[in-house]
């Protein structure tokens, strides 16, 4: 009698194998039904692409499939089942830079964690592609089952599966020096003779805003400001003083310090008008929406530090909201006191 219920207790816990697939199809989404996408190839934006598997034991059940046969999905060029290549790149990882998916709400998203039921909702991997130039792809999967390699593209001997999406790399869009907008506006309640001005830069082609949301400058690390041009003992008309800093977009303040308070016969008698005292001043940057911010402080008076004069044209690449490049400059005049953007 034990012996009985000992072979019934083993037969209980005998794992169903994995010996075929029930689906395997490629989506943008779960729930989305587009077979074809458009995007920018800068090598920046993504669009999320998702692979679908059902899995079936010995029976057709379906049943779970192992996380190593998860593991073992790529995303491949549909015609040839090679991994993608000539500027395209899957990541798992999301990007800064991704084309939103439109689901209806009364769709439910899939999710890689979902597995609860696989009959109900197949299992996912989802990957966000990327290309580098323009260009059409159609992607489809691949994967490894029981030592066998199934691709979505219906060649293979073990899979009947076919399915792809199709992505389109668009060429980047270059605007105009003249749809980028530059102002000036004054901060105020500054003390006598130092002045503090924000630069803003926008976008606007056609009328319509296209955010602004990070620039490069070779040589700085991301998450640094940039002070670019500036000197002391300048020497210019109601200058002695300036610094011209590039800020980062996820600052919302800054502080900037300014000699002040000098006395009134060194800066009517004496040229470098120096100041032994300065004052700071926190300072409100990236406060328009899809700008971005340049701060240049400037006064009358000379810190009491060595004479100095840096920076004419700053070069540097502003990033727009779907991860394009924008090449653009600023050039300082140091005798008008201003900043001129021009085309990088």
């Amino acid at each position: 009698m034990s012996e009985s219920i000992d072979a019934i207790r083993g037969q209980q816990t005998i794992e169903p194998i994995l010996t075929g697939l029930a689906g395997l199809s490629v989506k943008f989404d779960a729930n989305d039904i587009a077979r074809n996408k458009s995007f920018f190839g800068n090598g920046r934006m993504q669009v999320k692409v998702q692979v679908l598997v059902s899995g079936l034991d010995n029976d057709g059940n379906i049943m779970h499939i192992p996380a190593q046969v998860m593991d073992s999905i790529q995303l491949v060029h549909y015609s040839t089942g090679k991994t993608l290549r000539d500027g395209w790149v899957a990541s798992t990882e999301q990007g800064r830079f991704t084309l939103e998916t439109q689901t209806p709400l009364s769709a439910r998203e899939v999710d890689e964690d979902d597995v609860g039921n696989d009959s109900v909702h197949p299992q996912v991997r989802t990957f966000w592609v990327s290309s580098s130039s323009a260009g059409t792809a159609q992607i489809g999967a691949r994967l490894s089952l029981n030592g066998v390699r199934i691709v979505s593209n219906g060649t293979t001997l073990s899979s009947v599966h076919d399915s792809s999406v199709t992505l389109e790399a668009q060429k980047p869009e270059t605007y105009s020096i003249g749809l980028f907008d530059w102002f000036q506006t004054r901060r105020g309640n500054e003390e006598p003779r130092n002045r503090i001005w924000n630069y803003y830069l926008g976008l606007f082609p056609q009328g319509q805003q296209i955010r602004l949301v990070d620039w490069i400058v070779d040589g700085v690390a991301p998450g640094d400001d940039h002070v670019f041009a500036g000197g002391n003992k300048l020497n210019e008309l109601k200058t002695n003083y300036m610094e011209a800093t590039l800020v980062r977009r996820e600052r919302s303040v800054i502080t900037t310090y300014l000699p002040y308070f000098g006395k009134h016969y060194d800066y009517t008698f004496t040229a470098d008008a120096i100041s032994t005292r300065e004052m700071g001043y926190r300072i409100t940057v990236n406060d328009r929406d899809g700008y971005l911010t340049v701060v240049q402080a400037l006064s009358e008076y000379s810190k009491d530090a060595e004479k100095y004069k840096t920076g004419n044209v700053l070069h540097f690449r502003a990033i727009d909201q779907y991860g394009t490049e924008h090449k653009l400059a600023i050039r300082t005049n140091f005798y008008e006191r201003n900043l001129y953007l021009e085309r990088g």
